[in-house]
């Protein structure tokens, strides 16, 4: 197979020259990208040698779309720690565009969150499954358990737990440095001890499921947290006498900011609200897809809980509370194009170049130009997925 493409005349983002949307020929070689050069240009190739050429003319050309958040899809949870559930929802995700994602995991007890985190470490270490046609598994996000059981959402409270350095040290060791993002409350006293592992490990830490003041949420970013965990939801919110978390996102410059973009867990008007405050800079745009994503109208175990898809929703059978997405992530590129007015290269800043920057992989991942690993995402104008590349592969065409 000619590991050489030269992808003609798509409207390119996430680069910085020639410019976002601009037309442009991209050449890979060896699973990466070898050159850009303005479609005007003409040529045949710009070294000698033979190109398999994809003309995406009339296309959108963004970085593979990098989830940071999402817990599962195709009828499978994180949690299970298998390589059936790491392929499938791997193979899923790059029907949406998205090239590589870190698999989140909800509160588990003790042991079973050091048996999932290292299962899911040993498979990340080998390269094994979603490498192999899927979306890149680049490591685990854990949300929680150090969090307040005030705004749980549907984790199990039993597990959940004040920060403790040893109690971090054995879910990192556990993981093998697969362990890339941690949601953390700095609501409790003891918050400071998890910020010298995370340093040394390597982890970024966003602020979610969280009582915390705006005062303490301040204290955590000076700390050295990323940012916030899904803004909005599962957080103390804005208040002009009591400021929470919330409050603290919207008016510190500071850190990046998750949003989920579905229309469901984020009004529309407040959508369109926070770009105006915070724009593409400080947003991450996530899936939080849960195990119904990619299935039909039904009910799930997520989390350990019974919960019910339908509509587009889904929510805790028992509580009616939501429970996580079911919405792919180009839908979220979609609507905050539609909503608020973003342009293309501001959203693959959000999808794409935002989660690589977070998790300290863009001189590799989350942008267009020589060198990067070439890992694309074809759209339509309606940002309907076309095709999808992983490492120079094309690892998805549509119909």
């Amino acid at each position: 197979m000619n590991d050489r493409l030269l992808l003609r005349g798509g409207a390119v983002s996430g680069m910085e020259l020639p410019g976002p949307g601009c037309p442009a020929d991209l050449y890979i070689e060896g699973g990466r990208i070898a050159a850009v050069r303005p479609a005007s240009s003409g040529g045949k190739s710009w070294e000698k040698g033979n190109f398999t050429e994809i003309d995406l003319s009339g296309l959108k050309v963004f970085p593979g779309l990098i989830d940071i958040h999402i817990h599962g899809a195709c009828g499978h949870d994180f949690t299970e720690g298998t390589g059936e559930a790491l392929e499938a929802a791997a193979a899923d995700m790059v029907k949406d565009g998205v090239t590589a994602f870190a698999a989140s995991l909800t509160v588990l007890s003790p042991g079973r969150m050091k048996e999932a985190l290292r299962s899911l470490g040993e498979l990340r270490n080998r390269g094994s499954g979603p490498d192999r046609g899927g979306a890149r598994f680049l490591g685990v996000h854990s949300e929680g358990p150090f969090i307040a059981a005030e705004y749980k959402a549907l984790m199990d409270e039993r597990y959940i737990r004040p920060p403790d350095a040893d109690d971090f040290e054995e879910m990192a060791e556990a993981a093998r440095g697969a362990l890339i993002l941690m949601t953390f409350s700095p609501h409790y006293d003891s918050f400071p001890c998890l910020f010298p592992i995370a340093e040394r490990r390597k982890i970024a830490m966003m602020i979610g499921h969280s009582s915390a003041s705006a005062g303490e949420a301040a204290a955590a970013l000076d700390r050295g947290a990323a940012g916030y965990t899904h803004l909005y939801n599962a957080m103390s919110g804005h208040h002009h006498r009591n400021p929470g978390v919330v409050s603290a996102a919207l008016s510190d410059r500071r850190g990046y900011a998750e949003l989920i973009a579905d229309t469901v867990h984020v009004c529309p008007r407040v959508l369109r609200f926070t770009w105006d405050l915070l724009g593409s800079k400080r947003i991450i745009l996530v899936s939080d897809a849960m195990p119904g994503k990619s299935m039909g109208d039904g009910e799930f175990i997520f989390s350990n809980l019974p919960v019910v898809k339908k509509d587009g929703r889904a929510w805790v059978k028992e509580t009616g509370r939501l429970a996580g997405s079911v919405a792919p992530l180009n839908r979220g590129l979609k609507n905050m194009a539609e909503i608020c007015g973003a342009g293309d290269g501001e959203l693959a800043e959000m999808a794409s170049a935002n989660p690589a920057k977070l998790l300290g992989l863009y001189g590799e991942l989350g942008g267009i130009g020589p060198g990067k690993r070439a890992d694309l995402a074809v759209f339509d104008g309606a940002y309907n997925t076309v095709m999808t590349i992983v490492g120079g592969r094309i690892v998805y065409r549509a119909d």
